[in-house]
């Protein structure tokens, strides 16, 4: 039985990029913690635009496993790079 009882948070897809936001680089896939910050900007890499490809908001909290347009993180490449989409 594992006694660790701390969630991990849900995944981000793989497509949902910050600008403005501490830490976060320009061209970087977002992390779930990045929704906090109140001046970040959202956006999707195959739209272009604060919506996804399904016409809902692109935020850290909602672009989930659970809408139609989702795409599973990658793994990282050597370096801390990360494929981009």
């Amino acid at each position: 039985m594992d006694s660790n009882t701390e969630q991990k948070p849900p995944c981000v897809c793989r497509r949902v990029r910050s600008k403005g936001t501490p830490g976060v680089q320009y061209d970087a896939a977002v992390d779930w913690e990045t929704g906090w910050t109140s001046t970040a900007t959202f956006w999707c890499v195959a739209t272009g635009e604060s919506v996804g490809p399904d016409d809902d908001q692109v935020h850290p909290h909602v672009c989930g496993q659970a809408r139609a347009c989702f795409r599973a993180p990658t793994e990282e490449l050597a370096g801390g790079a990360r494929v981009l989409e």
